[in-house]
């Protein structure tokens, strides 16, 4: 379960990360996703620019612009790079739900932890009142289930990158 003191680090499935470099990575995340979906979007008009390209070779070919010859070797070298721009764009996107994935994870803790120092403010002003009663218990349920779903989601990405490395080493 993930509690924090008011100015003490996160700590959640015996990771420890302070909320500046929270920030910092969730930043960095944000400035990465910017200039995937700016590559996804050269990546898509080079997929179409070489889509283009090969309809419109086979007229060339039947109105005598080019030799049946030259219009099919050019025909295979653009194939050739259509196939491998759209594996690159492919391997883009998997990359891409990486990095949203990891985002969406340090937002759920940034959460988290706002939760838990507002849960801490609450107790420490002597709850009284069944209003704040229901917000204590309503924000430890919250705290509850999405610590156990981010410990889960660390943990997973944790033996991914860990068995990941003994695959390639």
């Amino acid at each position: 379960m993930l509690l924090r003191c008011y100015h003490s680090p996160l700590v959640l499935g015996g990771v420890t990360m302070a909320t500046s470099q929270l920030e910092q990575a969730m930043a960095t995340l944000r400035l990465s996703l910017a200039e995937m979906r700016n590559k996804e979007d050269q990546m898509d008009d080079l997929v179409n620019q070489f889509q283009t390209q090969l309809r419109r070779l086979p007229r060339q070919v039947v109105y005598g612009q080019t030799s049946l010859e030259m219009s099919l070797t050019a025909m295979g070298e653009i194939e050739e790079r259509l196939d491998d721009a759209v594996a690159n764009r492919r391997r883009l996107l998997a990359i891409k739900d990486t990095a949203t994935q990891e985002l969406e994870a340090l937002q759920l803790l940034k959460r988290m932890d706002e939760v838990g120092s507002k849960l801490a403010e609450l107790k420490n002003g002597s709850p009284t009142g069944e209003d704040v009663q229901a917000q204590i218990r309503q924000m430890e349920s919250f705290i509850a289930v999405n610590s156990r779903q981010a410990e889960h989601a660390i943990t997973e990405r944790f033996k991914e990158r860990t068995n990941g490395d003994r695959t390639v080493s």
